[in-house]
């Protein structure tokens, strides 16, 4: 991990790292993703879309980026990188952009931004890291707070909230006894999951079985030993491995009648019954992309930008997989339920979720959003006194 190294001769290197520039002309930005998951569609939209508001791109050019098609604009160059959910391919990805000449990387999801901060750690020059898309950046050692961090790197981090998914969990059926949950062992935010789910289940009195997996292939009888074992509901921490198998791993429960809860809203798409959490991915590309759009013309210090706490969580429910479970989904949570699918399609959307899961395109002029966005930069920068109070509490964790 990123601990490793002297944080106090770290802090003192950031400080003395002299402050970036605007770029040269047409900057090459890489857009580096694990896996294909709508999401992650919605946040690099949002990017791009920011691009557009600060002239990056044209219309037009935001357009041919629709299809992920590498394009040299007039003033940017934009290439693209998608591993799948293949772990050695992430190696490959990262290196491939690097050796196209990017001079920044935009990484979404946990595995491709620590393969980036890894592979550029050591370079003399290297290329900017802005991530997005990832959970618990410090216990994956991407850094080690918010202000603590490699000087070319920076991002948002996504709050995710496991008492908002029991909150939910309790509400449908508070006599439950045992759960179930799988996640992903090569990943920091699938084990963090467990650990809270399993934590947080022995606190109410629920007992917790846990299985292990290592790729899409051990999901089925993951899932299935689960079901073996008693479990009357499955919760799943969030990583990479289980949301990309969520529909195996619905299957499986659909089969035995026991509902799936997930801690992002977004996993009723995939057939959880109950998504209770993260919903903002607009936003969360929003956020990264107006940090990107300051690094390209020289506004801001990267090595003095702290990485960002996104929040916004959500409730959705899936009607068609309920029914499939024979589970039939308490009052309460309908009536608090932000977003309904039912026969395919949502029947119900509120307000606040539908600003957030918005598709990509509508452009907000500069003129309207530079102000707010200069006061989002003003207010993640990192000071003096906020890296010393971050590093006295780092030392003092430690003993």
């Amino acid at each position: 991990m990123f601990k490793k190294c002297s944080l106090t001769v770290f802090a003192l290197l950031i400080w003395f790292a002299p402050a970036t520039s605007a770029l040269t002309d047409n900057p090459t930005i890489a857009i580096l993703r694990f896996g294909a998951l709508p999401s992650l569609d919605i946040t690099e939209g949002a990017v791009l879309d920011l691009l557009e508001s600060y002239g990056y791109l044209s219309p037009e050019e935001n357009r041919i980026l629709e299809d992920r098609r590498d394009h040299h604009g007039q003033y940017v160059n934009v290439i693209w990188g998608d591993a799948g959910f293949d772990y050695p391919t992430v190696n490959i990805m990262v290196e491939n952009a690097i050796d196209e000449g990017a001079d920044v990387l935009v990484t979404l999801g946990t595995p491709v931004t620590l393969t980036a901060v890894h592979t550029t750690l050591e370079a003399e020059d290297p290329p900017a890291v802005l991530f997005t898309s990832v959970h618990n950046p410090y216990l994956a050692g991407i850094a080690d707070a918010s202000c603590l961090k490699p000087a070319h790197v920076t991002g948002t981090e996504i709050e995710t909230s496991y008492e908002y998914v029991f909150d939910a969990l309790q509400k449908q059926d508070p006599a439950l006894s045992v759960i179930g949950t799988i996640y992903d062992t090569a990943e920091a935010s699938g084990v963090y999951g467990v650990d809270r789910i399993t934590d947080l289940a022995g606190e109410i009195g629920i007992s917790t079985e846990v299985a292990g997996v290592t790729s899409l292939a051990d999901l089925r009888a993951a899932t299935d030993s689960l079901m073996q074992k008693g479990a009357d509901a499955i919760v799943l921490p969030i990583d990479s491995l289980t949301t990309q198998g969520l529909p195996i791993i619905v299957t499986i429960a659909n089969e035995n009648g026991v509902p799936v809860f997930h801690p992002s809203l977004g996993s009723i798409y995939y057939g959880a019954t109950i998504g209770a959490g993260y919903s903002a991915f607009y936003d969360n590309g929003v956020r990264v992309g107006i940090m990107l759009a300051a690094h390209l013309s020289g506004d801001i210090d990267i090595a003095t930008t702290g990485i960002y706490v996104a929040s916004g969580e959500g409730l959705g429910i899936n009607l068609d997989s309920a029914n499939m479970q024979g589970v039939e989904v308490s009052s309460d949570l309908m009536r608090e339920a932000d977003v309904v699918l039912e026969g395919g399609s949502p029947v119900r959307v509120s307000a606040r979720v539908m600003q957030r899961i918005r598709q990509r395109g509508v452009v907000i002029p500069l003129e309207q959003r530079q102000e707010a966005d200069r006061e989002f930069l003003a207010k993640i920068q990192c000071s003096e006194e906020t890296i010393a109070e971050q590093q006295a509490a780092l030392e003092a964790a430690e003993g």
